[in-house]
């Protein structure tokens, strides 16, 4: 699912550490970051900078539960 533009990436990024499973930003050019990792946050946050980079990217989640706690960011 793609993010939603516009979110409070601080607070998505706090929802996101609340997830059962892993959840990844999954970049068209095949770059992988699993948004648990502190180093990803900051990479993510310079990527929301660049909408291009945004649109063609996905989160993907290891628990369909945690689609549900990230719904608010997802579009």
């Amino acid at each position: 699912m793609k993010l939603k533009e516009g979110i409070e990436i601080n607070e998505f990024l706090a929802v996101a550490d609340k997830c059962a499973g892993q959840v990844f930003f999954h970049t068209a050019d095949g770059s992988i970051l699993n948004l648990r990792s502190m180093l990803s946050h900051y990479v993510l946050v310079s990527i929301m900078c660049n909408k291009s980079v945004l649109e063609d990217s996905k989160v993907v989640c290891t628990e369909d539960a945690d689609y549900q706690l990230l719904k608010d960011y997802l579009e």
